[in-house]
């Protein structure tokens, strides 16, 4: 039995071809959305900046701490601003990431530290990085200072990392503590 994988829905197999995954056209759109949208734990916090280059800045253009929440704004009101260059999110609150750089090949292809990470985290949600060819894995963990690592870094507080909205991999926050 074959069913939606949007609603769970049955779905009535027709003689050959394809199987069909959605049972209608609403079905398929809510599933690319969910596929292409921030995890919740993300988007519901206050806790959201922009960033000039590679430095933070304030929704209205001023300079962003990550260590102070008074220069923080929600997701919305960063999104909606046009300041500096695109979103940020500060660290903090149990909310970690593992920043891989330089891991992706001209075909987007992860190198081999890359996909024993990606191995361990199948369901963790992973974004592109600005360059295009590192990768953001999202997170819990605990907060503890960032560590550097053979292929990576680790980081849960006092840091801020900008965010593509460049999907490589749908998903959700996963718990990150194993590899502080």
């Amino acid at each position: 039995m074959v069913r939606c994988e949007g609603c769970g829905e049955r779905l009535m197999i027709a003689g050959r071809g394809r199987t069909p995954r959605y049972c209608s056209a609403r079905c398929r759109a809510a599933a690319h959305r969910a596929r292409h949208r921030l995890p919740r734990e993300l988007t519901e916090r206050a806790r959201w900046v922009r960033h000039e280059g590679k430095r933070p800045i304030t929704v209205d253009g001023r300079p962003a701490s990550s260590t102070n929440p008074a220069t923080w704004s929600t997701y919305s009101e960063a999104a909606r601003s046009k300041a500096g260059d695109g979103l940020g999110y500060v660290l903090g609150d149990g909310i970690g990431c593992l920043d891989l750089d330089n891991c992706l090949d001209e075909r987007g292809r992860p190198n081999e530290v890359a996909r024993r990470i990606l191995d361990r985290v199948p369901d963790a949600y992973v974004e592109i990085s600005p360059s295009g060819r590192g990768l953001h894995v999202w997170g819990r963990a605990p907060e503890q200072p960032g560590r550097r690592h053979r292929g990576y870094e680790v980081y849960s507080v006092g840091r801020y990392i900008t965010v593509t909205g460049r999907v490589y991999q749908p998903g959700r926050l996963v718990d990150l503590s194993g590899f502080f």
